[in-house]
């Protein structure tokens, strides 16, 4: 091995060495992101990326990528209209930032996604899905409402009940979904089943 050579051999092993130093000096001096800062960080994102939605973390844990945490959150827009969207979704934070992924979507343009009337097994099992299905179940009453209210004039609410009494009949295991209106002197509730999402009675209150 020629002169040259036994240099160019060298000038690469230094350049190696200086790489790997920095790199190995680089990952042992970069901040360790802890559990509640990963958290904070993902609800500010949300909150800034989806205006007015209701964020909230549901579950924070150590994520198969080292110095990462699996956060799974969930995202409510448009939480009182007749047709909020609801979706899930999941982080790898820091390792890949505020990339997400969507772990369900829910409901969406008055749509329930993966509901199907008549399908006995299925579960309402939160107040965006039970109003979403209030619509999409095609309920003429709720129709009129809001068409002589107006969307954007509608308020709507769902609260679930392990027993109520409605219209002179006990219900168990129910959504009772009430659509209010400052334009209207009247309000509508429908009243839906948890397992099945069937309508079980419509009323007009004063």
């Amino acid at each position: 091995m020629d002169l040259l050579e036994k240099a160019i051999v060298i000038a690469v092993v230094i350049a190696v060495i200086i790489i790997s130093a920095y790199y190995l000096l680089r990952h042992q001096t970069a901040p360790q992101v802890t559990q509640a800062q990963a958290t904070s960080l993902i609800r500010d994102y949300l909150q800034n990326t989806y205006p007015g939605a209701t964020v909230n973390i549901t579950n924070t844990s150590s994520s198969v990528y080292p110095g990462s945490w699996y956060i799974l959150a969930s995202v409510i827009s448009n939480s009182t209209s007749p047709c909020p969207s609801y979706s899930v979704l999941s982080f790898d934070y820091p390792q890949y930032g505020f990339v997400s992924r969507i772990e369900n979507n829910y409901t969406g343009n008055c749509v329930v996604n993966g509901f199907a009337n008549n399908q006995s097994s299925y579960i309402v099992a939160s107040y965006p899905v039970a109003i979403a299905l209030s619509r999409e179940l095609d309920i003429s009453s709720v129709n009129a409402f809001v068409n002589e209210a107006g969307y954007s004039n509608v308020s709507v609410h769902a609260t679930y009940y392990g027993a109520i009494n409605f219209s002179n009949k006990t219900y168990s295991k129910v959504w009772l979904v009430d659509y209010t209106s400052s334009k209207l002197s009247h309000s509508v509730q429908v009243l839906i089943s948890q397992i099945g999402g069937k309508q079980l009675a419509a009323v007009n209150s004063s």
